[in-house]
């Protein structure tokens, strides 16, 4: 039967072959990127700065961070910016795909450059009103994967209980008024290490409130993990 499976795998792969969706290159199935144009992406060195805190630029553009420690893919810049956009508002699914294996090398580097790591991985939630709406939650649907195939603990103790507008039509200032009792944590986390996972981050007004709460509930050290931070000087 295995055999059977592989043939047909082949088969099919043979029938309906796989392209690179940045140079249209003949790739496996299992991929939307090819090996060079991941390694062409311009990605966060994690090496140099296994804490995106610690980077001078990204401490100036985020100097009110609530969390402990911050790990990201990229700039919200293209390719990346298209992916994510194209994924989260019109569900266009090889572009998941793409995000995924960016996903997977970051998070495989945070993990061998920082000498701690988190004990439980909550993704970013959305509000009931606004999952019934679009149908799915881009961040699991890009995040959720890559966590299982590394064996992390995913949990879900975080709950948006507040129907917030859309960030990017808001000042900071409104963001942070906007995000103010948006969430609640329904576990006991005390002492607990966790990362809270999202895609974008503009403001930090999101996350800040997201840590506040985990913190609330005894979390000793919150780390944000990002598909992307917004480059400096974009709303």
């Amino acid at each position: 039967m295995a055999h059977l499976t592989k043939i047909l795998k082949h088969s099919l792969h043979a029938l309906f072959p796989n392209f690179c969706v940045t140079c249209q290159t003949h790739i496996k199935s299992n991929d939307a990127l090819c090996e060079h144009c991941l390694n062409d992406l311009r990605l966060f060195d994690l090496s140099k700065h296994a804490n995106l805190l610690h980077r001078p630029d990204i401490c100036d553009a985020f100097p009110d961070c609530h969390f402990d420690h911050l790990i990201a893919c990229a700039w919200y810049e293209a390719p990346m910016k298209q992916w994510l956009k194209q994924l989260k508002f019109s569900d266009k699914q090889y572009y998941k795909i793409a995000l995924q294996q960016v996903i997977y090398l970051q998070l495989q580097h945070a993990k061998a450059v920082n000498e701690s790591w988190p004990d439980e991985f909550i993704i970013m939630p959305l509000h009931n009103k606004r999952f019934i709406k679009r149908g799915y939650n881009q961040v699991s649907q890009t995040w959720l994967p890559v966590l299982k195939a590394m064996n992390l603990v995913v949990t879900e103790p975080l709950v948006k209980q507040k129907a917030t507008i859309a960030q990017s039509s808001l000042s900071k200032a409104k963001r942070i008024k906007n995000m103010r009792n948006a969430f609640m944590c329904q576990a006991n986390l005390q002492g607990k290490s966790v990362a809270i996972i999202d895609d974008v981050m503009t403001s930090g007004a999101t996350l800040n409130a997201a840590t506040d709460e985990l913190k609330k509930a005894g979390a000793k050290h919150v780390w944000a993990m990002l598909t992307c931070l917004t480059p400096l000087g974009e709303p």
